[in-house]
């Protein structure tokens, strides 16, 4: 299929969706401020309504992140191997990635809050002297609000300069159709993506490891890692299939794209399940206390169960689910999966987070949702506020016929 036989009609959204992302980023905001007045009468079996905001802030906040970060490191790797099938859905995955530069504003509040000497997230940000357990006070060179924030500076640098390098020059492309671009990104990509991974592992371990601070484990940022790719993978196949029935790349995104997208997205069940099972083997045979402790938090008072529904629901029936290769050529089937990862992706987060706040109740749980859902609308206002303005295909990447004219093996 030629490039030019496709109008570009298809590939701008109206004006109008972007007018909605004031609305829904409003409402969004409004929408978290609510739960913490549900947090402060819902608190928890050992925290107060503020540390139980905090924790639920940090858990949904990195439910949305990590989406972001799944997509950047997309763009990045598809440059890097040369890809052609993907040139037809990776401007979408610029776009979601473009948003980390937000993202970045959105992590003030915890920043401020660590600065200010709360330890209501970061229980290692008291005074040293109120910190009895001596696995932790040895740690305290690294866990520092100090050291955290310039980390934590150094962390979005390497995402959001790599986000806008990428982007940036894709609209370029979009510009000027120079081919040497491409190239360029190609060179680029390679130490990007090593700058990426170490950012993103010790990001990992700072911002959601660290909040159970006698704990550790050295496969916590991969976890993380599997976790973003996956739910980055079923929020783009969502996206595409949401707007092709809006009439938006309906030449463009084809059955072949959805069987790749769904193959990535059925690799990253098995192997998010195989980094959440090694890391819960190793610590099992070791059974070190100060290792099991992390687990033990969460096979008891009603946690378990989450866990227990983590086995069945992020990996057993995903992976029964989307192993066809007829489901995978069925895009309506895969938007039904990807709602499901989705969801369940919400669940890991808040098994990661939430336990340090006690047992759950149905307070607690209700005001995390809100929380939750308050940050979604955030996540898309966001992205509706970029796609507005910009196509969501790159209509001048030398790639694109290759894509357009891509096909499976039988």
């Amino acid at each position: 299929m030629a490039v030019n036989n496709i109008s570009s009609d298809n590939i701008t959204l109206p004006q109008e969706w972007r007018a909605k992302s004031v609305p829904m980023l409003a409402v969004g905001f409004i929408l978290i401020v609510v739960s913490v007045f549900v947090f402060a009468f819902a608190g928890g079996e050992k925290s107060s309504g503020y540390q139980a905001f905090m924790h639920s802030y940090l858990a949904n906040y990195m439910y949305c992140l990590t989406i972001c970060l799944g997509a950047l490191f997309f763009v990045m790797v598809q440059h890097l191997v040369r890809s052609g099938w993907s040139a037809a859905v990776r401007r979408v995955a610029e776009l979601y990635a473009s948003t980390i530069p937000f993202w970045a504003f959105l992590f003030l509040p915890i920043l401020i809050t660590l600065i200010g000497g709360s330890n209501a997230l970061y229980s290692w940000n008291a005074a040293p002297a109120a910190i009895e357990n001596p696995v932790v006070r040895d740690k305290l060179a690294y866990l520092n609000s100090g050291f955290f924030t310039i980390r934590t500076l150094v962390y979005f640098g390497v995402f959001i300069v790599a986000a806008r390098v990428f982007f940036g020059m894709s609209r370029k492309q979009d510009q000027s159709g120079d081919t040497e671009i491409t190239l360029k990104l190609q060179r680029w990509a390679g130490p990007f993506i090593i700058l990426f991974a170490l950012s993103l592992n010790f990001a990992a371990f700072d911002w959601m490891m660290s909040t159970d601070p006698a704990w550790f484990s050295t496969i916590y940022g991969v976890y993380i890692f599997a976790a973003s790719m996956l739910s980055f993978f079923a929020t783009l196949i969502l996206t595409c299939y949401t707007l092709q029935r809006r009439g938006r790349m309906e030449k463009i995104v084809s059955v072949e794209h959805y069987h790749d997208m769904s193959k990535f997205q059925f690799g990253f069940i098995v192997f998010w399940a195989y980094i959440a099972f090694s890391q819960f083997m190793l610590y099992w045979y070791g059974n070190i206390p100060e290792e099991t402790i992390w687990y033990l938090h969460r096979i008891q008072h009603g946690w378990q169960y989450l866990g227990l529904m983590l086995i069945g629901l992020h990996f057993v029936v995903p992976f029964l689910g989307t192993i066809s290769r007829h489901v995978r050529r069925r895009p309506a089937l895969m938007a039904f999966w990807a709602v499901f990862i989705l969801f369940v992706h919400w669940l890991d987060m808040t098994f990661l987070i939430m336990p340090n706040v006690g047992h759950p109740s149905v307070s607690l749980l209700l005001a995390h949702a809100l929380c939750w859902v308050g940050m979604v609308l955030v996540f898309l206002s966001l992205f509706l506020w970029r796609v507005g303005e910009t196509p969501v295909v790159a209509m001048k990447d030398p790639w694109l016929p290759d894509s357009l004219a891509y096909q499976n093996l039988p």
